[in-house]
């Protein structure tokens, strides 16, 4: 198995998971908008909205640490994909992320002339693009997240010339549970770090569940000679992974 999730990696692996938000047919994409899983509804405009140096994004509630969170993985991926230096705050040209019913998104919705969705469901959500701004808005903030997940995908170009193509976008899943089992007692046993970037990559792809199958993989404290040393998971690499996950709305099941 090999230690890093390229996104090549990462896209190969998506053709095998598209089904999770399974819903629109592969033709109502814009051929110059390719996304994985396949959004349930989008729509693609004229134009671009340009990620310049002056762009921030903005929390419809900058209370949340939810959407703070999902504001920071996406101006993360941006510095590293498109090279793009983006920081929370306020200007003329933002990125305004947050939960739909928030009078701040209701009114950037308005202003741009879109209605909300009586669609979604507790994990859906919706973006708006045009050239003077960006709209990302979730039933909840897992919602929120999905969001970003998907304006990851949509960032084109590197440095100054980067952009995000005018698309409007209503998606929601299908399946209640989304996720990927992994066997993990048949060895090598993956490290915290590797089982990390499994999780980022889920979250990428809009899965909310991983687990892994132990057998004697698992350093119990009541049977400590049980889990070979070196080739186990202990009691409290568990519970930093479970709390990570927790960050990218993935749950985690170990399964023993």
């Amino acid at each position: 198995m090999g230690t890093t999730l390229t996104r090549t990696k990462i896209l190969r692996f998506a053709i095998l998971s598209a089904f999770v938000f399974a819903g629109a047919s592969a033709n109502a994409q814009s051929a110059n908008v390719q996304l994985v899983p396949d959004p349930k509804q989008l729509t693609t405009g004229e134009g671009s909205f340009s990620l310049a140096r002056d762009t921030r994004v903005v929390l419809a509630d900058s209370k949340s640490a939810e959407d703070r969170f999902a504001a920071q993985d996406f101006i993360d991926d941006a510095k590293t994909t498109a090279g793009v230096a983006l920081s929370i705050g306020r200007s003329r040209r933002d990125i305004l992320i947050g939960r739909i019913d928030l009078l701040s998104i209701a009114q950037a919705l308005k202003r741009s002339g879109v209605e909300s969705p009586s669609t979604l469901n507790e994990e859906g959500y919706m973006i708006v693009v045009n050239a003077d701004h960006v709209i990302v808005a979730g039933n909840t903030a897992t919602g929120t997240f999905y969001g970003m997940q998907t304006l990851k995908q949509l960032v084109r170009g590197e440095g100054a010339s980067a952009f995000i193509p005018a698309v409007q976008i209503i998606d929601w899943p299908t399946m209640r549970w989304r996720g990927v089992s992994d066997d993990i007692s048949r060895g090598p046993v993956p490290t915290v770090e590797y089982i990390k970037r499994q999780i980022r990559t889920e979250a990428y792809l809009k899965m909310n569940m991983h687990s892994f199958y132990m057998e004697h993989t698992f350093a119990s404290e009541s049977h400590p000679l049980i889990g070979p040393e070196g080739g186990s998971l202990t009691p409290a690499e568990i519970k930093e992974l479970v709390a990570y996950a927790r960050n990218y709305h993935v749950e985690l099941v170990p399964e023993q």
